[in-house]
């Protein structure tokens, strides 16, 4: 546990360069510098994520890895509902975070945690945060060991049979390689899947957002739904909700794309890959109306691309524009509303005048051949305002500048 000088050290470095501190550590003979830097350096990681704990000056952190990889407050707590009143098996715990907001409404957890040095750390968090009711082991799990623990372990009184799994497999090899796969993950849940299903009738697996749902899908068995969730448009993770018995196939999974937004709230989409099959586009050719929707990072990444448009009335751009227009405010669209001031061509002179009328805009490029940093630079306008461009390309093929004013 930390003592109250180390205490003290954090709360006054905490803002301070890291490079500085460690290069005065002469100067501070009864303080463990390599433990304050470390924790001051995941407390200001932390803050993005799980910001209740990076306020407190009592916890230990154990490596910075263990925090990018985190779940956040917001997509932990949006876990809990997959299980309530029951026992959970964190077979990859990692930070603690995702078994930390299990164990607020559930019976108890267990922390299956394989690094020595992040067990100890947690383990020791979750007693100071008073989480009684996770119990925490060191073992790297398999389908052997953890049968052969819940038999043999006298804390659980017997229980051989958990309400819900719950695993969240490494996605990178030691390069630093991303692994896009299931089968490459470690561990590699279409290996484990039968023997876990034999302990729960239920195994929730986070997803890293670079996967391909459908390939995963297809991969993996036993889907019944895959939520994509987002914080503030950006895409956090993919959960997959494996269930035992299942035969459903992909075009009949559950897929609920999930933003969690500051300004709008909590939006949500739910459609099957068969309803999205079926859905048919209508294109709004050269005539843009008088709004321009942008779906969510979560509904882009679901590949909801014409429900979208069926789903609202809308008419798209494009079919590889993932932007649509129409002549009525629609409050709660699940994205970026804007009402249009102009459609310019996107030409020499639309670029020579441009920048004399808006010196300021923010810049969005969808199916264009500029990203939004090249469009910028092109056009010489600066970042800010209440303005937004979007460079994009109409059925035709046409690219045009829509300029537009932010409306939710």
């Amino acid at each position: 546990m930390l003592d109250s000088k180390i205490k003290e050290f954090i709360k006054k470095y905490i803002d301070e360069d890291i490079k500085k501190i460690i290069l005065s550590s002469s100067k501070f003979p009864d303080i463990d510098i390599k433990l304050a830097v470390k924790i001051i350096s995941a407390r200001r990681k932390l803050n993005s994520k799980m910001y209740e704990w990076a306020e407190r000056d009592d916890l230990l952190f154990a490596n910075s890895l263990s925090i990018e990889q985190a779940s956040s407050s917001i997509t932990a707590k949006h876990k809990q509902k997959f299980c309530e009143g029951g026992v959970v098996l964190d077979l990859t715990g990692g930070l603690g975070v995702d078994s930390y907001h299990f164990s607020q409404n559930n019976r108890f957890v267990i922390y299956f945690e394989r690094d020595r040095e992040l067990f100890d750390s947690t383990s020791q968090n979750f007693i100071t945060l008073g989480a009684n009711n996770i119990i925490a082991v060191n073992l790297e799990v398999d389908s052997t060991n953890l049968k052969n623990y819940l038999k043999n372990s006298e804390i659980l009184d017997g229980v051989s049979y958990a309400n819900l799994i719950y695993i969240d497999p490494a996605r990178r090899v030691k390069e630093g390689r991303r692994l896009l796969s299931i089968k490459d993950y470690e561990p590699d849940i279409t290996q484990l899947k039968r023997s876990l299903l034999e302990i729960s009738d239920r195994i929730l697996v986070k997803l890293s957002p670079m996967s391909d749902i459908k390939s995963i899908v297809n991969e993996c068995g036993n889907v019944t739904s895959v939520e994509v969730i987002s914080v503030d448009n950006d895409c956090k993770e993919i959960l997959l909700l494996i269930e035992r018995g299942s035969s459903v196939k992909y075009m009949e999974v559950i897929v609920k794309a999930i933003n969690y937004s500051k300004k709008r709230g909590v939006e949500e989409l739910v459609f099957t890959p068969q309803e999205e099959s079926a859905a048919l586009s209508i294109f709004c050719e050269n005539n843009l109306k008088r709004y321009l929707y942008e779906p969510n990072a979560s509904i882009l990444k679901s590949g909801a691309f014409k429900l979208t448009g069926s789903r609202y009335n809308l008419f798209k751009l494009a079919v590889n524009t993932h932007l649509y227009t129409g002549d009525e405010f629609i409050k709660n669209f699940p994205g970026r509303s804007f009402e249009i001031k102009e459609v310019a061509d996107y030409n020499r002179n639309t670029i020579r005048n441009l920048s004399k009328i808006y010196p300021k805009a923010n810049i969005t490029t969808r199916n264009f051949p500029l990203s939004p940093s090249e469009l910028k630079k092109k056009l010489r306008i600066e970042d800010g305002g209440d303005i937004t461009f979007f460079g994009c390309s109409l059925s035709s093929g046409v690219k045009k500048l829509v300029i537009c004013s932010q409306r939710s």
